[in-house]
Formats: C-alpha cells, structure tokens, sequence
C-alpha cells in the first residue's frame, strides 16, 4: 500500500515538472536583474519612504535602465530608461494599463478618482466624459477666456501681497473651468480650503513607500487604536474631506443649472449632455479628477518659475526682454502670442524638466505574463517609470541640475522634456494633458510680463536663496521657499486693472 502511494506521488510529481517544463517555458524567463532580498519579505525593507526616484536612479546605476525588486512576493519592476518605458506601456495596448490596490486608496475614497482607478468600465467612462470636453487642444480654445482671466487675477493677488506669493493660481482658474466657480477674493474661500486640503492629502497617500499598508496590507484590517494602524488612523482623516472635494463643488454647478444661470464650467457640461441619473457618480468623479488633474500642475510649475527667477536673474532678464519686444507694454500676453515667443516657450519646457510636476507617477500593473527584451514580467507586477531620472540623465541634458531654457533652442536642442514621460504613457496618460499646456503657459508669460522676482533679505540684508529641491508625493511643488514680488512698472498696474474689468463677465 505505501508503495503504491509513493508510486502515486511521484506520478504527480512527474506530471508537475512536465507541465512546467511544456506549459510553462515563459518561467524560465529571469526577472530584470536588481539587489537580492530577504527570504518572504524580499526587498520590502529597501523600499525609500521619501522621494523614492532618487533612490531608484542610484539603483539604476548598479542594475541597469530595467530591474526589478520582489516586496513580499510582488515584483516591482523600475524603468530607468525613456525608450524602455515608451516600448513597454506605449506600444502594448492595454497590457500595462492598470493599476495596483493602492490600499490608502482604498481605505479614503481616492480610489474613485481617475488616477488611481483601474482598467475597467468605470475607468473608460471617465476618460470617454473628459475627451469630450477637453480631449484636443482644439477643446481647450473654449476655456480661454477663463484662463486669461484667472491668470490676471493671479498677478492681482500676489500684487497686494508681494513677500508671500503663496496664493496658488491653480487652485482658482480649475475651480473656474471645472465648476464655473469664482473664489472669494476678500477673505479666505471656504471651497478652496477644502479641496485644497483635500488635495494635500491625495498626494501624502500616493507617497511610494510612506505607507506599511501598501506592503503589507493585512494591516488595514487591524482597529485604528491599534499601535502599528497609523494607516488606519490617517485614512479615517481623510475619508470625509475626499468626499467633500467631489460633492460639494458639483452640488453647487448642480444648483446654478436648476436656477437657470449660465454656466459654461466642464462639470456643467456634463450635466448637460442629459445622462442618466445612474452616471451621476461618473459625472461627479470625472469632474473632481478634471480638477486634480489641472490644479497642482500649474501651481507647481508656477511656484518653480519664481525659484528659478530668484536663482537665475539673467534669465529672467531674457524673457522679459523678448515679451516687451513682442507684446509691448500696453497690454498684457495673450494665447495668440505663444508662437511669437521662444524663449519664453523654452523656460516653460525647462521648468517642467527642472522640478519635474510627477517625478514618480503611480505604477502600472502588468495584466498578464510578458516576455520582454528576454526578461519576464509576470502578471500582477508594479511597474514605476523613473521620469525624474529620463529629466536628470547627463548623457541627455548637459548639466542636469543647472535651470538653462537654451538647452531647447539652436540646432543641438536637447529633447522636450514633456515627450520623456511628463504627463504618463500609453492609455494611462494623463488626460488633463492640453488643460495643464494652457493653464502653465498663460500664467508663466502673464508672470513674465507683470512681474519682477527677487530674493529676500535675512536680517543682515543678505539674499535668501531658495533650495532647489521639492516636496514628496505624487504631484510635488518646490520646498516653500521666501521671495519678494512686484509690478515690473507702474504702467503694469493699470494694465491689469483695465484686463480685470474687461474679465469680470466671463464665465
């Protein structure tokens, strides 16, 4: 009797490694080659918790432009290489275009925003409802008036307070093109303290690596009183400013529709295309990632503009010099005037290279097996594109860490940072692409035109200079930093006051 069930067992033992050996060729295949880990956990211990780019670039070096690492059993495969990344997620299909579980996603409610959501029926809908209203750059003309107006009010703002430029430009104009909302510019906006909380906090939950749920996620099963459930505790903080960023500016578009007045906002559009009841929830989210999408975008690129007029006047000087030549002083830039000005053009390219807006975006999922350049990727693994690195490479960009807007123009111009993976690849790429190109450009020229940069003074009247370096997250701005703002000219005031008045009716 023993000896037949030990002939039985081999039997199936002989059938496994058969099936291995016929059926499962692709195994063989080795995963891209990365440091060694630890029995079970594999690499989890080696995962950075802040600015989790650095660390892979210096992994890239040792590993190559693609490697791999396992946390608890899960590959995560890091792709330090433009070309690599572009034949990969671009040029599969719907291969690599889900994501992972993001636990702290899940746990808040972010989940149902665009970034994070998976491949799925929900996913296309939302892309489907944002192509239609900004989906070409022909789309955006409609906003322009908005932009134009917003990007003014701007300049107003950090006018009437000129050492603490911190009030963000993005925040304001998405509102206004999301929902067809005017901030209050007398007093705090209760609206803008939500969602701007709101969105500090999707970015501190997208961190890779700041959370221990995300690598072992049986921890969000633990009670928040719990001593290692600080994930749990945060989530519950969250919970509720994610839903009011979604609810409450919808609720109002909502209301103005009912009253019969005009609203020409992206979520009003929506609302207007008669869909069912039962897309409301669609509705609501396509609009709340509409505005995620837009406002740290341009407040970052923005807030980087002023970094680096402080760290490098002369080039300041320069743009001024070709906006005064082309626009003139007796108005300020407009959309029309973008072709006219290279320069100009070149710094907004450098600043998005400079302090890259998403250095570390959300991973892809691999959602199947795949033999790739002789390494296998196997189905359910994390994939990061290293964009701060493609921005940072010296063989690429001489002098990565020098803010110079001439690496773009002449005959050897350097590549354009926003085909290097600025704004994501293949079906995940971000569909808010053509919203941020206007929002950025109007406000870095109207910036260019009206505004004079300078350092601030410590005590002893020495210039403060900024650090460049930036924030953690998944959209990072520049670390807060001190500068003094003001009109380029007395002329410039009564410019912009004559644009406010000529904007006050837009909509």
């Amino acid at each position: 009797m023993e000896l037949i069930i030990a002939d039985g067992v081999l039997a199936l033992l002989g059938c496994f490694f058969l099936y291995k050996i016929f059926f499962s060729q692709e195994r063989s295949y080795p995963l891209p080659p990365g440091p060694r880990g630890w029995p079970i956990i594999g690499n989890a211990l080696d995962m950075p918790r802040t600015h989790a780019w650095r660390t892979f670039a210096e992994w890239g070096a040792s590993w190559g432009p693609l490697m791999s690492i396992k946390v608890l059993g899960t590959p995560f495969v890091i792709v330090n290489d433009p070309e690599i990344a572009d034949e990969l997620l671009s040029k599969t299909g719907s291969l690599y275009a889900d994501r992972p579980t993001i636990q702290m996603a899940e746990l808040t409610g972010w989940d149902r925003a665009l970034s994070g959501a998976r491949y799925n029926a929900r996913f296309r809908e939302y892309r489907k409802l944002i192509g239609k209203v900004i989906g070409t750059k022909g789309n955006m003309v409609k906003f322009y008036p908005v932009e134009d107006y917003q990007a003014n009010m701007f300049l107003n703002r950090i006018f009437q307070n000129p050492t603490i430029p911190q009030q963000p430009p993005g925040t304001a104009m998405v509102l206004h093109l999301t929902y067809g909302y005017k901030i209050a510019e007398d007093r705090p906006d209760p609206l803008v303290t939500k969602v701007d909380f709101a969105m500090a906090q999707f970015a501190d939950i997208h961190r890779t690596g700041a959370y221990l749920v995300e690598i072992f996620p049986m921890l969000k099963y633990l009670p928040a009183w719990f001593p290692y459930a600080y994930s749990k505790r945060k989530a519950a903080e969250s919970i509720g400013p994610c839903n009011e960023m979604a609810d409450v500016p919808f609720a109002y578009v909502k209301e103005q529709l009912a009253k019969g007045e005009e609203n020409n906002s992206f979520a009003a559009d929506l609302i207007k295309m008669n869909i069912s009841e039962e897309k409301l929830t669609d509705l609501k989210w396509s609009a709340a990632s509409f505005y995620a999408a837009g406002s740290d975008t341009t407040v970052s690129v923005v807030y980087s503009y002023l970094m680096a007029a402080v760290l490098y006047p002369e080039i300041q000087r320069k743009a001024q010099a070709e906006v005064d030549a082309i626009v003139g002083k007796d108005r300020l830039p407009s959309f029309g005037d973008r072709e006219s000005l290279p320069y100009v053009e070149a710094v907004v390219k450098e600043l998005y290279r400079w302090l890259p807006i998403v250095p570390l975006a959300v991973p892809h999922r691999a959602m199947e097996d795949n033999i790739f350049r002789g390494y296998l990727i196997p189905k359910d693994s994390l994939v990061f594109v290293n964009v701060w690195h493609y921005l940072h490479d010296p063989a690429v960009y001489k002098d990565p860490n020098t803010f110079n807007p001439e690496r773009y123009l002449g005959p050897n111009a350097e590549p354009d940072p926003v085909g290097r993976g600025l704004f994501g690849y293949g079906r995940r790429i971000c569909p808010g692409l053509h919203l941020a190109d206007v929002s950025v450009w109007i406000n870095i020229v109207k910036a260019v035109a009206a505004v004079q940069v300078e350092p601030a003074l410590d005590a002893n009247g020495v210039p403060k200079l900024p650090v460049p370096e930036t924030t953690d997250g998944i959209i990072v701005r520049p670390i807060p930093f001190d500068c003094v703002v003001k009109p380029r000219s007395e002329q410039v005031l009564h410019v912009l006051e004559e644009a406010l008045n000529n904007g006050k009716n837009v909509n």
